[in-house]
C-alpha cells in the first residue's frame, strides 16, 4: 500500500499558517499594554495628617519710592520683569528717580558751602583791629606806671580791647553758625538725592518689579520686591487636624518638582491662628536634607506622622484611586475595592481587598479595562519607617 504523501503545496500552506500564528502571537504580546506593578507586602502602616506645602522665602522686602519723579532702571534690571530671579546684593543700585529740583539745590548748597569755607580761612573783620588795640594796650601798660600816660587813656584803651574782643567773638560765632547751616543744608539735599536712588535692602533675589523704565512714580509706590535665598517649608492643614500636631513630630514632604522623592522633615512650630480666608492652620516644617536647588514658590504635599500599625498589609498609595485598585492575576487586570486604614503619601494600609503577594498596578490606571491582558514591569516601593 503506498504511503500517503502530503502535497508540497499543502505543506507550504501549513508552514505559512504556523508562521503567521507565531507572528501574530508575538505581535499580540509586544503590543499588549505594559503596566508597572508592585507587590503587596507587610510593614509598618503610619497614621498621618495630610496637608499642602509651599516653599516660602524667609525674608521678603518691598522696596518703595521715597520721592516722586521719572524712574530710570539700572542697566542690570532694565529688562523689567525679564530681570526677575536675578541676584542682588545689599546696597546695589536698582534704579534712580530723576529730581532736577533737588539736584539743582544740592549743587547750589555745595557751592555756597565751599565759598563759605574759603571765606572762613580769611581773617575776621575785627581781627586786625583787635590785634592792633591789644598791642596798644600792652604798650600803655609798660609806660602807664611812669606817669607819662594818663590813667584815663589806659582805661579807654582797655575798654576798646574788650569791645573788639566781644565783636571778634560775635563774628566768629556768626561765621561758625553760617558754616553749620550750610553743612546741614548740603546734608539735607544729599539725603534727598540718596532717597532718589533705589538700592537693594539686602542680599537676595529680585522677585517682583512693579514699574517700567521712564514711568512717573509717586512717593510710596511699590517698585521692587527682594526675597532672601534662605527659604522655609510652610504647610497648611485643616482645622479638624491641627489639634493633634505638636512640634517635633516627624513628617514626610513630597514636592511636585521631585515627584519620585520623599523628603524627611519634622514640625518646627504651629502657628496659633488660622488664615481668616481659608480657615486652615499654618505648620512650619524643617527638612532634614532639602534638595540643592530648592526654590521659593515650589509646592507639594506633606504627611505629619501621628501613629503606627505594625505588621500591616501595605500597598503603594499611588496604586489607589480613592478606594479602588487594579490587581493583576495571571496576566489579567481586575478592579478591586480596598478598605484603607492608615494612609500616607507613599504607602497605605489595606484592611481588606488584597492579600500578601498580590500585584497592584501603580501607574496609568486610567488606560486599563477590566479583563484586559497586560505585560508587567515590576517596581518596588518603600514603606514608611516609624
Amino acid at each position: 500500500m503506498e504511503s500517503l504523501k502530503i502535497p508540497d503545496s499543502r505543506r507550504l500552506l501549513w508552514v505559512a499558517g504556523a508562521l503567521l500564528i507565531l507572528i501574530c502571537g508575538v505581535a499580540y504580546y509586544f503590543f499588549m499594554p505594559v503596566a508597572q506593578v508592585a507587590v503587596v507586602r507587610r510593614g509598618t502602616a503610619i497614621s498621618a495628617v495630610y496637608g499642602t506645602v509651599r516653599i516660602e522665602p524667609a525674608f521678603v522686602v518691598h522696596v518703595r519710592a521715597q520721592n516722586s519723579g521719572f524712574i530710570q532702571l539700572a542697566e542690570e534690571f532694565s529688562a523689567g520683569r525679564g530681570a526677575l530671579g536675578k541676584t542682588v546684593t545689599k546696597g546695589q543700585l536698582l534704579a534712580t528717580i530723576a529730581d532736577e529740583t533737588t539736584a539743582r539745590q544740592l549743587k547750589q548748597a555745595r557751592t555756597d558751602l565751599q565759598a563759605a569755607t574759603e571765606r572762613a580761612k580769611l581773617p575776621l573783620p575785627s581781627e586786625e583791629l583787635f590785634k592792633a588795640a591789644e598791642d596798644n594796650l600792652h604798650r600803655l601798660e609798660q609806660v602807664v606806671a611812669s606817669g607819662n600816660v594818663p590813667a584815663v587813656e589806659y582805661e579807654k584803651s582797655k575798654s576798646e580791647v574788650n569791645r573788639l574782643r566781644g565783636a571778634l567773638e560775635n563774628e566768629r560765632i556768626e561765621r561758625d553758625r553760617n558754616l553749620q547751616a550750610l553743612e546741614e543744608a548740603q546734608k539735607k539735599m544729599e539725603s534727598q538725592m540718596r532717597a532718589s536712588e533705589i538700592r537693594a535692602p539686602m542680599d537676595g533675589l529680585l522677585t517682583a518689579v512693579g514699574t517700567i523704565d521712564g514711568e512717573l512714580v509717586a512717593e510710596g509706590n511699590q517698585l521692587f520686591t527682594v526675597s532672601s535665598r534662605k527659604t522655609y517649608v510652610r504647610g497648611e492643614v485643616n482645622e479638624e487636624d491641627v489639634g493633634g500636631i505638636k512640634p517635633g513630630m516627624k513628617a514626610k514632604v513630597q514636592l511636585y518638582a521631585y515627584r519620585n522623592e520623599i523628603f524627611p522633615a519634622h514640625v518646627a512650630s504651629v502657628q496659633p491662628a488660622a488664615d481668616p480666608d481659608t480657615q486652615r492652620y499654618t505648620v512650619i516644617l524643617e527638612m532634614e536634607k532639602p534638595p540643592d536647588n530648592l526654590m521659593a514658590g515650589m509646592t507639594g504635599e506633606m504627611n505629619i506622622i501621628t501613629g503606627t500599625h505594625e505588621n500591616a498589609l501595605l500597598v503603594p498609595t499611588r496604586a489607589l484611586l480613592v478606594d479602588q485598585a487594579w490587581i493583576v492575576k495571571r496576566g489579567i487586570v481586575q478592579k478591586r475595592t480596598i478598605k484603607v486604614g492608615f494612609r500616607t503619601l507613599d504607602a497605605s494600609e489595606a484592611l481588606s481587598g488584597v492579600s500578601l503577594g498580590d500585584r497592584v498596578v501603580v501607574s496609568d490606571q486610567d488606560k486599563l479595562r477590566p479583563g484586559e491582558p497586560i505585560r508587567q514591569h515590576r517596581v518596588d516601593f518603600f514603606p514608611p519607617k516609624p
